[in-house]
């Protein structure tokens, strides 16, 4: 039996032929936008806090409808808001599905 032997210049040749196959291919870009539904509230008063589901998520301010939104799951949700004291000013059952935006018109 016979042992080949392809010496230094081949073994050179042979891994430069074979390591073009062994890089790594261009990293991927991978964006992905959130498709869930947000809520925004308009012409809420001073200190009024957004509630959705009884649950507080802070002031209804914060949320206006154009640049800041809160995301929710799509559904159907209770949205309500609440003066500084408590009070509800503005009551709401509202299905949201996927990539809209409901933005609440709040008339003090």
């Amino acid at each position: 039996m016979k042992h080949l032997s392809i010496g230094p210049i081949g073994l050179f040749v042979l891994l430069t032929i074979l390591m073009p196959g062994c890089s790594y291919p261009n990293k991927a870009k991978i964006e992905q936008q959130d498709s869930r539904p947000a809520i925004g509230v308009s012409g809420a008063p001073g200190g009024a806090m957004l509630y959705v589901d009884g649950l507080n998520m802070g002031s209804a301010s914060r949320y206006d409808g154009k640049v800041n939104v809160l995301l929710v799951e799509s559904g159907t949700h209770l949205i309500e808001v609440k003066s500084a004291d408590g009070n509800v000013i503005h009551s709401e059952k509202v299905f949201l599905s996927s990539s809209t935006t409901k933005v609440l018109r709040v008339s003090p």
